[in-house]
């Protein structure tokens, strides 16, 4: 059962048939376990134990397709098994590592054609980096912005997180003028379709978690010479604003929308402070 669970959760992250599956989407997937999703719903860093084993179970998939003529090649030939320790770089991005980001998104990657084709999504593409390193947001409450969620008045971006909870960010003047940058840019897209969602995909509608969780890939490997996660971008807001902070962990509690304790949860509601000090002092320190 175990076994099947791990080779279901492969095959819904490709989304190929199995005879197209290349080196590069198995790579990318055993990138993106090195977070995994707790009982609850939280990330977490997974165990090398724990990305042995996924490990295990797609060379042996992989190997049984072969032995029965299903695919042309192992792919997992090119694969190299986990190490039992940790190999990724474990340090936190800093804000030089932030802004080289950006700066990466605003030139692209890439071919010619590539950054050509990206060129059409500048806007859009950094108006999400810039999310995360401006907020810590999660990708998930990110994909699900709507363009009504923005009150240019009160200058708040309302989102709903995890466990339907919703918090407030403070939109800087910064931030504001990507936003506008990319709806203006999103109007021309759209046409005469119609979408609710902030960020639309190639087909005009909202896009997927998946093809967000792929452009901060493209953009960090690009811009780092390593592929990072939303979830690492997350972490490391949190780590940037901590030490600005003076240590203070209950701001910094506040201002990414933790809420380990009840306490805490309805602070976060009642008082938005610490994260529009956060919104504040990121936007003051990242280059657009």
């Amino acid at each position: 059962v175990v076994y099947i669970r791990k080779i279901n959760a492969f095959l819904s992250f490709i989304k190929k048939d199995v005879t197209n599956i290349t080196v590069r989407d198995i790579d990318d997937y055993m990138n993106s376990i090195y977070y995994i999703k707790t009982s609850k719903g939280e990330e977490k860093r997974s165990s090398s134990s724990y990305r042995q084993s996924v490990y295990s179970a797609l060379n042996s998939f992989f190997e049984y397709l072969y032995s029965r003529d299903e695919i042309n090649q192992n792919p997992m030939i090119g694969i190299d098994r986990p190490k039992n320790t940790d190999h990724v770089i474990r340090k936190a991005l800093d804000l030089n590592d932030f802004n080289t980001i950006l700066e990466t998104v605003r030139n692209g990657v890439g071919s010619t054609a590539a950054k050509r084709k990206q060129k059409k999504w500048l806007k859009r593409d950094l108006l999400i980096m810039y999310l995360f390193m401006n907020t810590g947001m999660r990708k998930t409450a990110l994909s699900e912005i709507n363009v009504e969620d923005i009150n240019f008045d009160s200058k708040i971006l309302t989102v709903i997180d995890k466990r339907n909870k919703k918090l407030e960010y403070n939109i800087t003047p910064e931030l504001e003028k990507i936003i506008l940058d990319w709806l203006d840019e999103r109007e021309n897209i759209l046409k005469d379709n119609k979408e609710d969602a902030l960020f639309i995909s190639d087909k005009y509608n909202r896009i997927s978690e998946r093809a967000i969780y792929n452009l901060v890939q493209k953009y960090s490997e690009g811009a780092l010479g390593y592929s990072i996660s939303p979830h690492k971008l997350r972490a490391s807001f949190v780590t940037i604003f901590y030490q600005a902070s003076g240590c203070d962990i209950k701001a910094t509690c506040e201002a990414v929308g933790h809420s380990n304790i009840a306490t805490t949860s309805l602070y976060i509601v009642n008082k938005n402070d610490s994260r529009k000090t956060a919104s504040n002092f990121m936007s003051s320190k990242l280059k657009v």
